[in-house]
C-alpha cells in the first residue's frame, strides 16, 4: 500500500530533477512563484507538518528578501546563497614564500516535494558552485593534504550536487540518488567543520585518489545512490554506491556527468551511534532536564564506523610481477570517528566538543596508509559571543612503502619524512548576522613529505546572503 501510494510522487520527482537541470534557476523561481498562492492556502493551519521557516533575519545579510523567502518556503522552495573568500600567506618553507586568495560562491536550492508538487516524502537538492582566485597550496605550500578546503584544481562555474530523495516508513529510512558527493554525509564530524584545512572534512587517506580512481568529493562529483536507515533515534546506518572518478580527472574538476567515462564504482557503508540520545550518559539529549529549561539545545554526540572499497581491482603503485606488469589489489579502507560535547555553560548554547578520527587503507593502491586527527571546538568561548567558535586541531597523514617510493620518484629525490602533520588554530567571529570573519594559522611539518616546515596564516570571510 505504501509503495503504491508513493510511486506517482517518485515519478514526479524524476521529472522535477530533469526540469532543474534543463531549465536552471530562473525557471525554478518562476514555477515556485506560480505555486505560491496554492501552496500557502493548502498549508494554512498546518505549520507543524510544514515545519517552521528559518529565521533569515538572524542568519543572513539579506534577511527574508522583502518577503520573497517566506513565500518560496511556503511553496516548498528554500534558496541559500553563500560567498566565501580566503586569503592565505605562506611565510616561508614549503615551495616558496607567497600568498593567494581563493573564492567560492555556492547557490543551494532545496525542494520539499509535498508542498511543491504533492510528492509525499519526496525532496530534491541542487547546488551550483563558482570557484575563483589562486591556488595557495599548489603554487606556494606543496602540502600533500592541502591547506584550504575551497582550493580546486581549476576554477569553474556549474552544477556540483543534484539529487532526489524519497523518505520511507515515517522518516525512518530514505533513499537518495543523483549527482551525489560522498563527503556530504560519510566520514563527517560536525565539530571539525569550523576548520579550513581540507582533511578536517573527509580525511586525507579516504579523499586521496588511488592508482585508478577516487571518490565523488569536492570539487569533482559523480553519480551515486545512498540508502539511510534510522531504526532508533540513537542509531543510523548508511550504504552508498557511486561512480568512481578517474584519477586523470583530478586536474580538471567539475561533475563527472558521463556514466560511461567513470572508473569502476565505490561502495561505502557507515554505522553510527549517539551515546547521549541512547541515554548512556543518564539523560537523552531532548530531555528538558538534560538541556535546560525546555530549550532546543542538542549536544553533539556520535560514534561511527565506516568501510569503503572500489571495484574493479586497482594496479599497485610500484609493485611489479616478473614480467614487469603492475600487480593488482583491491582498493579499500576503513575508519572510526567519535565526537562528543563534554561541557555546556548552563542554560546557553555555549559548549565544548572534542573529536577524534582514524582511518587506514590497503596501503598498496594509494599513497597514504593511514591518517589520524583530533581536536576541539568551543562554541561561544566568551559571554556575549555565543555565535563565535574557537578551534584547535591536528592531523597527520602517513605514507606507506609503495607510496613513499612513488613520491620519491615524482620528486626526484629521497623523502625527508614518512609523515605530514598539520596543526590549525582558528577563531570564527560573527560580526553581524550572515557575516563571519575567521583568522587562522596552520603549522605544517614536512609538507609533501620532503619540503621544509612552514607556517600558513590567513583569514576567511563568509557572507550568507
Amino acid at each position: 500500500m505504501l509503495i503504491h501510494k508513493e510511486a506517482p510522487g517518485a515519478r514526479c520527482g524524476a521529472v522535477l530533477l530533469a526540469v532543474l537541470l534543463a531549465s536552471g534557476v530562473c525557471d525554478l523561481a518562476d514555477a515556485a512563484a506560480a505555486a505560491v498562492d496554492e501552496a500557502v492556502a493548502a498549508a494554512a493551519g498546518d505549520d507543524e507538518d510544514r515545519g517552521s521557516p528559518p529565521d533569515w533575519r538572524e542568519s543572513t545579510l539579506g534577511g527574508d528578501w522583502n518577503g520573497v523567502r517566506p513565500q518560496l518556503f511556503a511553496a516548498g522552495v528554500q534558496v541559500d546563497l553563500v560567498y566565501t573568500a580566503d586569503y592565505l600567506r605562506n611565510s616561508g618553507g614549503g615551495l616558496q614564500r607567497g600568498a593567494a586568495h581563493v573564492g567560492n560562491l555556492n547557490l543551494a536550492i532545496s525542494l520539499d516535494g509535498a508542498r511543491l508538487i504533492g510528492w509525499t516524502g519526496g525532496s530534491a537538492h541542487l547546488a551550483l558552485i563558482s570557484n575563483s582566485g589562486g591556488r595557495p597550496n599548489l603554487n606556494e605550500v606543496g602540502s600533500f593534504m592541502g591547506v584550504d578546503n575551497l582550493e580546486a584544481p581549476v576554477n569553474r562555474t556549474g552544477i556540483f550536487t543534484a539529487w532526489l530523495q524519497q523518505s520511507l516508513f515515517d522518516d525512518r529510512a530514505s533513499l537518495r540518488a543523483g549527482l551525489y558527493p560522498i563527503d556530504s554525509e560519510f566520514y563527517v564530524t560536525e565539530a571539525s567543520g569550523v576548520f579550513v584545512h581540507p582533511s578536517f572534512g573527509m580525511a586525507a587517506e579516504a579523499a586521496d585518489f588511488g592508482s585508478l580512481a577516487g571518490p565523488s568529493i569536492y570539487a569533482t562529483s559523480g553519480y551515486g545512490a545512498r540508502l539511510r536507515i534510522d531504526p532508533d533515534p540513537a542509531w543510523y546506518a548508511m550504504l552508498a554506491i557511486g561512480r568512481g572518478i578517474p584519477s586523470e580527472r583530478i586536474d580538471t574538476a567539475g561533475p563527472n556527468l558521463s556514466w560511461r567515462n567513470g572508473s569502476g564504482s565505490m561502495l561505502i557503508g557507515e554505522i553510527g551511534f549517539s551515546p547521549v540520545r541512547s541515554g548512556l550518559f543518564g539523560l537523552c539529549s531532548d530531555s528538558p532536564d538534560a538541556v535546560g529549561d525546555g530549550d532546543d539545545y542538542s549536544p553533539i554526540s556520535k560514534l561511527a564506523l565506516g568501510l569503503w572499497r572500489f571495484s574493479p581491482r586497482f594496479p599497485q603503485l610500484t609493485a611489479r610481477d616478473a614480467a614487469g606488469d603492475p600487480l593488482s589489489s583491491t582498493h579499500w579502507g576503513a575508519y572510526v570517528l567519535a565526537e562528543q560535547t563534554i561541557y555546556r555553560v548552563p542554560e546557553t548554547t555555549r559548549d565544548l566538543t572534542l573529536f577524534a578520527r582514524y582511518g587506514f587503507t590497503d596501503g598498496r593502491t594509494s599513497t597514504l596508509g593511514y591518517s589520524t586527527s583530533l581536536g576541539l571546538s568551543y562554541r561561544g568561548p566568551f559571554a556575549g559571543r555565543e555565535n563565535d567558535v574557537f578551534g584547535i586541531a591536528a592531523t597527520r597523514a602517513h605514507a606507506d612503502p609503495q607510496g613513499r617510493l612513488q613520491l620519491a620518484s615524482e620528486a626526484g629525490a629521497a623523502l625527508s619524512a614518512n609523515n605530514e602533520t598539520v596543526v590549525e588554530v582558528t577563531y570564527q567571529a560573527q560580526l553581524v548576522p550572515g557575516l563571519v570573519v575567521q583568522p587562522l594559522v596552520q603549522r605544517i611539518l614536512n609538507p609533501g613529505f620532503s619540503l621544509p616546515d612552514t607556517t600558513v596564516a590567513g583569514v576567511r570571510l563568509q557572507m550568507t546572503l
